[in-house]
């Protein structure tokens, strides 16, 4: 009674398969079959994932594909139009499997129409090895009889019999359509007419008849349609299921060779991938090495001379000991080729980084230049890289310049061929959360309700998981009928692949071509080309022993690049940063201080704190705090910090863990440290240290209690107290949780020095670096302010002296045109290479008549006017503005005379002066309001560049306010009144489903937030615009130093600026001298008073000549506005006010 699934559809047919590998071969082991087979819709995305799960399973793997094939020429665009079949193809052996590589690589690169396609052609060409399934009522044999096509049918039966002779069946379905109920006694008839054997199949989209509502929900996923939309894609059939083999014998009884075909097929597979070599390309080396391994020890001689000039008998047993793990795993090319890599892009000028990851604890990868740490220095391990034990392949992670990166990636095409280089396909999946939402979309539940729902999932969990585990999410489920459906569906199709995508580093390189190897695709068109990617994601390339590059930018290389070139231009001096002192008191007094912005890995706020608590005077400190200042192990933090200050005891449980441990005062941080001490308290192989880390990083119990009893006898051997070895191996335990590289560690701790020592040598200059590769517009503000509290100058925008990027003037840094909102590329580069090349504009009609009129349109004018990157050209910024039009049709009617080659009477004028008079004049035009003014700056640049709104405010702020967005910070438990302006609202809900809404305000200081909830979100926010200033009265609310440094605030009070004279009352109180009182002071008071009402009570203390001093009170009620507050200061007069308002009181 047994049975072989030879036509399934896994999540690798993009939301259409709803069969997850590992629960289809999960329920194929449950119905006894022998074999299955994998035929994803034209491609081969999940073949090995399949091949290994199958594998695992003790079950036959039968890779195959259903293909779609056409009659025609691929390369015919006549042919685009051609019907394309299915056509199932399975892979009889490994020249099947080559053959399906080839055909389903021709597919996506050659065929590709809508859909991958092959033709009959190509199929002659590559059908050695595969068997041939006639496939679903798509198949060709099967459309053309559904079409009353006979002959054309027996045609084409007999052209596949012709090429694959006993290896092509012809298949029977019965999924209860009635169009395949019409067509199947017609196939059945045929094959036995032409004496092709059947072959039962069901088309397999789902594994359980129940999971049909929720395949049908993923195929409206597919096409973005409603379940209830009556013009969407649907299949007419609830029965694509996988079938135990008794339904399936059911279907037709009366063909019981049908049946049988399936397991002689399965019988007849004899396919074994072995990939017990490691596919390394063709290597280069010099004449006079007898092989790779002598040339790699003559390089690390070579450099050994220059950087172990005092060779001592550990350092060259560790070469020794490396070269020889090295060459026995045939790791010697693998070496080559990386330096042969990071060689050639320094050489391009590509910043490459100093190391990533465990390759740092080699110390043949630092002899031949592939990293710039001494693993002796800093007690970094190569087993920790390769371990000795287990043969597994290396993998370097290299940082280089993200700008320059596209260099590198040229250069490996060029030198390996681009037949032998591509990138890596990635698959994004339906995680808990995103198929919630999109299950939800499909059954016309609103977007609000779906987040609602997610909200309530713990992050990272599964479904399955956050039902145990929330109770939140578990009751908001129960609660509604509606929401059990979606979670029902959502459960079936969790994991589910949603869209491929490109992994962001890495390359493959094989020996020859590809597609003798692995199977190729297309990704996503960019900048008009073609990305062909592997099928296979980067793990299973791992496992068949392909070469794999992650060639990784980093930003910060690029920072460091471009402040070391910004010192070269300003003060001529050339920066080595792969040689700098590591011991610099100024580059640890400024960490020791906070002042991190712009410092790699050190400029969170949380790291901040940490930082000026250590006071960190040595590099091992920042190594170290990289490796501290994460979720695990940041609890052990204050620890470290006490510890080094020598206000805790350092401990160890045993003397040997001295060595291991004295850089990090007894606390345990790195795997290495583990590793270092178990093989010296232990007797471990530095092989069997390595594995017991990747046992507690995988938490694998088995390993762990085998490591555990080993642990224990070494140590007892070695005379530890059982009780003192049972304490380290439970901390250990503990420890797995939050491991870290230490070799990973010293690596970004030594770019992030690097950051550092720039920005205290050279803090211009590095700050201008910052401004200029920063993408983020929001982020331009915050890095100016903090240039402002370092004393650097910004030079607003001007077109007259902005370059592209932001430059160095001195002390002072000229704001870059990039960062000006709505201008592209072409824009800039028209005004700086036009003003280099024929000098300054004078005003915006000489700007519009040199600028070409496809780049710099109205917007852009209208931008740089808004920004006051015009304000040196003649006129106001409202009288450019008006002209804008004007000055456009001007540069048009001068370029449209230079291309029809006509003189214009400008090209006539020789003198400056006649060139000024030349342009029509500029129109009278009030010049804009401050505050108008200032928001248009805002617009622009995202921030105030020439003042701030508050700025018309200042005296009223100095007098009605007791604190600011900085000062506010240190004022725990008290009242604050701050000023500030509204940059934005965001309107949420909280856990229950209430609004809840975050204010944030901007003063002279920098940022706060104001939180409402309950009565205050429905008090306040319709009170609240942005671009508006408002008073606000409050307490400051809780404040995590781990996520950012912003004053948060509860709010009492919330008044708009302007109302402040009838919404708060209190004295404006005098001191006034008699003596010195003239008539013009009295008449401009009184003046002032006129100009003021409001609930002030004036009190003045009027002091006569006899020194008597007087108390009076006016009848006249006034307001202290801006105007007459400022006018007090300048005449130097004494006074005071005392304000309340809603029950609060302050003294000024």
């Amino acid at each position: 009674m047994s049975f072989v699934h030879l036509h399934n559809h896994t999540q690798y047919s993009l939301l259409d398969g709803a069969c997850r590998v590992d629960r289809m071969i999960k329920l194929a082991v449950e119905y006894g079959m022998p074999a299955v087979a994998i035929t994803d819709h034209g491609n081969m995305y999940g073949a090995i994932d399949f091949y290994k799960a199958a594998k695992k399973a003790g079950i036959k793997p039968i890779i195959g594909t259903e293909a779609y094939i056409i009659n025609g020429d691929l390369n015919s665009e006549h042919n685009k139009s051609d019907n394309r079949y299915h056509l199932v193809l399975l892979a009889q052996n490994n020249t099947g499997y080559h053959n399906l590589i080839k055909l389903s690589s021709i597919s996506f690169i050659d065929g590709y129409y809508y859909k991958p396609r092959i033709s009959k052609a190509v199929l002659a060409q590559y059908s050695e090895g595969l068997i041939c399934l006639s496939a679903c009522i798509q198949g060709e044999v099967a459309s053309l009889l559904a079409n009353h096509r006979e002959q054309e049918a027996r045609e084409a039966v007999a052209w596949y019999k012709d090429l694959f002779g006993d290896r092509y069946y012809i298949e029977i379905q019965d999924h209860g359509i009635e169009q395949e109920r019409e067509v199947m006694p017609l196939l059945i008839k045929l094959a036995k007419e032409m004496d092709v054997p059947l072959v039962v199949t069901n088309d397999c989209h789902y594994l359980h008849q129940e999971d049909y509502e929720a395949h049908d929900i993923l195929l409206c996923i597919q096409t973005a349609k409603a379940l209830n939309d009556p013009t969407r894609m649907r299949y007419s059939s609830n029965q694509l299921h996988f079938r135990s083999p008794e339904e399936m014998r059911a279907l037709f009884p009366e063909h019981e060779d049908a049946y049988n075909n399936t397991l002689k097929i399965a019988e007849s597979v004899d396919l074994e991938l072995k990939y017990d070599k490691f596919l390394l390309p063709e290597i280069d080396i010099p004449e006079g090495y007898a092989d790779m391994g002598t040339y790699l020890r003559h390089l690390c001689d070579e450099n050994c001379k220059i950087k172990y000039p005092e060779m001592t008998d550990e350092i060259r047993s560790r070469i020794d000991f490396e070269l020889e793990v090295i060459h026995r795993m045939g790791f010697d090319g693998y070496y080559l080729v990386v330096k042969d890599l990071i060689d050639n892009a320094r050489k391009q000028g590509v910043p490459v980084g100093p190391g990533r990851g465990s390759g740092a604890g080699s110390i043949v990868a630092y002899l031949l230049d592939i990293t710039k740490i001494d693993p002796m220095r800093y007690g970094l391990l190569f087993e920790r890289f390769l371990n000795p034990e287990r043969i597994s392949m290396p993998d370097f992670d290299i940082d280089f310049c993200a700008q320059k990166r596209g260099q590198v990636i040229d250069y490996v095409v060029q030198k390996y061929g681009r037949s032998s280089v591509t990138q890596i396909i990635t698959f994004g999946t339906l995680g808990a959360r995103s198929v919630i939402k999109d299950v939800a979309r499909v059954l016309m539940v609103s977007a609000s309700e779906a987040n609602n729902i997610t909200k309530t999932i713990p992050f990272g969990r599964s479904l399955e998981d956050a039902y145990k585990e929330s109770a939140d999410f578990r009751h908001l489920i129960e609660s509604n009928e509606q929401y059990q459906n979606i979670y029902k569906h959502s459960l079936v199709l969790e994991g589910l692949i949603r869209q491929t995508g490109i992994h962001a580093a890495g390359l493959v390189i094989v020996p020859g071509d590809l597609t003798d190897y692995i199977p190729l695709t297309r990704g996503n068109q960019k900048d008009g080309e073609d990305n062909i990617l592997v099928q296979y994601e980067g793990k299973w390339l791992d496992e068949l022993k392909f070469l794999k590059m992650d060639i990784l930018g980093l930003k910060t290389l690029t920072l460091i690049q471009k402040t070391v070139d910004l010192v070269q231009q300003s003060h001529g001096v050339t920066v080595d940063v792969e040689n700098l002192d590591l011991t610099d008191k100024k580059v640890f007094n400024m960490l020791g201080k906070g002042e991190t912005d712009g410092v790699f890995q050190f400029e969170s706020d949380g790291m901040r704190k940490y930082l000026i608590d250590l006071k960190p005077n040595m590099f091992e400190d920042l190594i170290a705090m990289v490796a501290l200042y994460r979720p695990g192990p940041m609890k052990f933090i204050d620890s470290f910090i006490a510890r080094k200050h020598k206000k805790e005891k350092v401990v160890y449980d045993h003397p040997i863990m001295e060595a291991a441990l004295r850089d990090t005062y007894g606390v345990t941080v790195y795997q290495e440290q583990v590793m270092r001490i178990s093989i010296e308290i232990a007797g471990f192989t530095r092989g069997e240290a390595d594995s017991l880390r990747k046992a507690m990083g995988k938490k694998s119990l088995d390993l762990l209690q085998k490591f555990r009893q080993k642990f224990m006898e070494g140590t007892a051997a070695r005379g530890v107290l059982a009780k003192i070895a049972e304490k380290i191996w439970q901390d250990w335990e503990k420890f797995a949780e939050y491991a870290f590289n230490k070799s990973h560690a010293t690596c970004y701790a030594l770019v992030a020095y690097r950051t550092a020592w720039l920005k205290a040598h050279y803090p211009v200059e590095f700050m201008a670096a910052l401004l200029s590769l920063e993408d983020d517009p929001a982020k331009i503000p915050q890095i100016i302010e903090v240039c402002k509290n370092m004393g650097i100058t910004i030079i607003a925008p001007n077109v007259n002296r902005s370059d592209r990027e932001f430059t160095v003037h001195g002390k002072e840094v000229q704001f870059g045109l990039r960062a000006i909102k709505n201008l592209g590329e072409a824009a800039i580069s028209c005004i700086v290479e036009d003003r280099h090349k024929n000098g300054p504009y004078s005003n915006i009609f000489n700007f519009c008549s040199r600028m070409d009129s496809s780049a710099v349109n109205k917007t852009v004018l209208e931008s740089l006017i808004a920004c006051g990157a015009m304000d040196e050209l003649e006129g106001t910024r409202s009288q450019k503005w008006a002209v804008i039009e004007q000055a456009l049709a001007f540069s048009n009617g001068e370029q449209r005379d230079k291309r029809l080659g006509q003189t214009s009477l400008f090209d006539l004028i020789i003198d400056d002066h006649e060139a000024e008079e030349y342009y029509p004049p500029l129109p009278l035009e009030q010049p804009w309001k401050y505050g108008y003014q200032m928001a248009k700056e805002k617009d622009v640049l995202g921030f105030y560049m020439s003042g701030h709104p508050l700025n018309e405010y200042l005296s009223l702020v100095k007098y009605f306010t007791n604190t600011t967005s900085l000062t506010g910070k240190g004022r725990s438990g008290q009242d604050l009144t701050l000023a500030g302006i509204i940059n934005q609202i965001s309107r949420k809900r909280d856990a229950k489903g209430n609004p809840i809404a975050f204010v944030e305000f901007e003063d002279l200081s920098g940022r706060f937030e104001v939180a409402l909830f309950n009565k205050d979100y429905e008090s306040f926010l319709p009170l609240l615009s942005p671009g508006m200033i408002y008073i606000v009265m409050g307490v400051k609310s809780g404040y995590d130093p781990n996520e950012d440094s912003i004053l948060r605030v509860i709010p009492d009070q919330i008044i708009p600026i302007e109302e402040l004279s009838h919404k708060t009352k209190g004295e404006l109180q005098l001191s006034l001298d008699a003596g010195k009182l003239t008539p013009q002071w009295l008449d401009e008071f009184s003046l002032q008073m006129d100009k003021s009402g409001g609930g002030f009570v004036l009190l003045t203390t009027l002091t006569d000549p006899n020194g008597d001093k007087h108390i009076l009170e006016s009848a006249h009620k006034l307001f202290p506005g801006n105007q007459m507050l400022q006018w007090l200061e300048e005449q130097g007069t004494e006074f005071q006010l005392k304000i309340s308002t809603a029950g609060n009181e302050n003294n000024s």
